[in-house]
């Protein structure tokens, strides 16, 4: 009896111990597939930090985004747009990455900080982006580009110019209105230190001041119609089966505008024969040839 005892005693102890190394070897077998695991650990960044990255990089900011006023000339087209887009893309060339990065970590974070700065860092972006069309097209003479050859006058390449600078306004004035949601969010949480907060609070009214008296100017810039418009008569190409022009042109002429809608219809040769002469020798037409006009 005492003998079947002890050897129910001594089969125990071996049970137990099974137990606890069965248990170690699974709790190191778990142990070991979370630290071997290639999962990526997911990190979250809180509103304070995103608030710190954006202070950071306020003073390489451009002091004041172009384009600072809109001088509109009633009697053209177009008009002059006030500030440096040149030197303003150059300064957000430098930290258009951290621009990108700072994106990037607000949108994947939570909270009303994060909304805000996700989209303040947006709309350097959009405004970065739309500055390069514009440094371009303000490093030209709209009316005389570069590669002009054109004795007449006629400005060869400038709608393309100006189709530059009409796009990086526009992506410019997207960019300002999210800049002008983003700041006025931080200027009303008022979640950044007394240093950092004032920044942002002087942003955001640069960006209410944008919106007030620069975008309805610019708006009215894109949509300006002058006094006489550029019409095409002729075009030289080549429509041969599998051929491309070497060359391509087309002879325009300049006429009234309101003499042009007022046939309402596509005027023929003779009449815009007739137009041309009409406008001839205004200052808002280019000094076109009498071999401009068809006859």
């Amino acid at each position: 009896m005492k003998l079947a005892s002890a050897i129910l005693a001594l089969l125990g102890v071996a049970v137990l111990l099974a137990v606890v190394v069965t248990g170690g070897a699974v709790a190191g077998a778990e142990v070991t597939a979370q630290v071997s695991s290639d999962e990526p650990v997911p990190t979250t960044v809180d509103g304070d930090q995103l608030l710190t990255e954006l202070a950071a990089l306020e003073p390489a900011l451009p002091a004041v985004a172009p384009p600072t006023g809109v001088q509109i000339d009633p009697s053209a087209t177009w008009g002059t747009l006030e500030g440096d887009a040149r030197a303003a893309r150059t300064e957000l060339d430098a930290i258009e990455p951290d621009l990108r990065a700072l994106f990037v970590a607000a949108d994947d974070a939570d909270g009303a900080v994060a909304e805000a700065i996700a989209l303040v860092a947006r709309g350097w972006l959009d405004v970065w982006s739309g500055l390069g069309p514009l440094a371009a097209w303000e490093m030209h003479d709209l009316e005389f580009p570069v590669g002009t050859d054109d004795v007449d006058g006629v400005a060869t390449g400038s709608d393309e110019l100006r189709g530059a600078a009409e796009r990086g306004l526009e992506q410019i004035l997207t960019g300002q209105r999210r800049l002008l949601d983003g700041y006025d969010r931080l200027r009303t949480l008022g979640a950044a230190p007394p240093g950092d907060q004032v920044a942002f609070d002087v942003r955001a009214a640069q960006a209410d001041d944008f919106d007030a008296l620069v975008r309805p100017l610019a708006r009215q810039l894109l949509s300006q119609s002058g006094p006489t418009v550029m019409v095409t008569t002729e075009r030289f190409g080549t429509s041969a089966p599998g051929a491309q022009a070497r060359a391509r042109s087309s002879t325009m002429v300049c006429v009234d505008r309101e003499a042009l809608e007022a046939l309402g219809r596509t005027p023929d040769a003779q009449e815009l024969a007739a137009l041309a002469e009409q406008a001839r020798g205004r200052v808002d037409c280019p000094d076109l040839s009498p071999r401009d006009v068809a006859p």
